[in-house]
């Protein structure tokens, strides 16, 4: 009893900043989620105004699309973390080492400074589009009338642009628990598959494949998440043609006052975010029996 005692007076300052920085702030949230924005005044009461806007189709559209780059962000990741995660798993410790620096290395950087280095690959101006104009791909392409006369590679300010962006900054987040179900699994099991006579695709597709299913699901619920609260990138690698929910949330408080609004937004985001949560442990049940 006093131990559980002492437990809890140990959990007891983690739980007040828990509660002051996350508890506090989402109760205001919800609080002003049903307010009411009139005029460049907020009322407070039971009001449904900021949700009926949510469901408008302007802003319905921006929604999916959001939803939609999530998904795209999280499928290229997914897609060039598995072999990642197999190379992590069969080299020696230093050049695993080496791989997980390379993979890590994004996030040891500002977005900004990530995103400013993408212009200077993706731009009309980049090294792709310098070396597109050197072989004269460009030319050619701009003679087929694919691309404008005056401009270079569309590679930027569209949903290209902001995915490559951010695959590259969240691939760690799919990698890492995707080597971890890997590195669970017991390496006789594959050896006992190939004494048998199986096939790589068929020891992939029957063991490989099924045992790292809950590192695949922890990997892409991670990457989900966080590719809806997407602002920094979509604004720079996007430019004006890629709007995303947390972009219109910030307009509605940075230029319009609009807390309601923007509040109801948030809820509804959050929503969206718990169904993903609740799915993903739906799925890791299943897989586990």
């Amino acid at each position: 009893m006093k131990a559980n005692k002492r437990s809890m007076t140990l959990l007891l300052p983690a739980l007040v900043l828990y509660l002051i920085t996350f508890t506090a702030p989402l109760v205001v949230l919800l609080v002003l989620s049903f307010g009411r924005f009139d005029k460049s005044i907020t009322t407070l009461g039971f009001h449904l105004d900021g949700y009926i806007k949510f469901f408008e189709p302007t802003y319905l559209r921006v929604f999916f699309d959001t939803f939609f780059i999530s998904v795209y962000i999280t499928f290229f990741c997914l897609i060039l973390s598995f072999p990642v995660a197999i190379l992590m798993r069969r080299v020696q410790p230093f050049m695993k080492n080496i791989i997980l620096f390379c993979v890590i290395s994004p996030l040891l950087t500002s977005i900004i400074v990530r995103n400013s280095a993408w212009m200077l690959v993706l731009g009309n101006q980049g090294i792709i589009n310098q070396f597109a104009d050197y072989i004269g791909l460009n030319d050619v392409l701009r003679d087929m009338g694919l691309i404008s006369r005056f401009a270079g590679l569309p590679l930027m300010n569209n949903v290209f642009g902001v995915v490559l962006g951010t695959v590259h900054v969240y691939l760690p987040f799919m990698v890492l628990p995707i080597y971890a179900s890997l590195s669970a699994i017991n390496p006789s099991i594959e050896e006992s598959a190939r004494n048998l006579g199986a096939s790589s695709m068929q020891l992939f597709r029957n063991i490989t494949w099924p045992l790292s299913l809950p590192g695949v699901i922890a990997g892409c619920t991670l990457v989900f998440i966080l590719s809806m609260g997407l602002y920094v990138t979509p604004v720079i690698m996007g430019g004006n043609k890629v709007v995303t929910i947390p972009m219109i949330i910030t307009g509605l408080v940075r230029d319009r006052y609009n807390w309601p609004t923007a509040s109801a937004f948030s809820v509804m985001l959050l929503i969206t975010i718990l169904f993903t949560v609740y799915v993903s442990r739906l799925l890791q049940r299943s897989v586990k029996v």
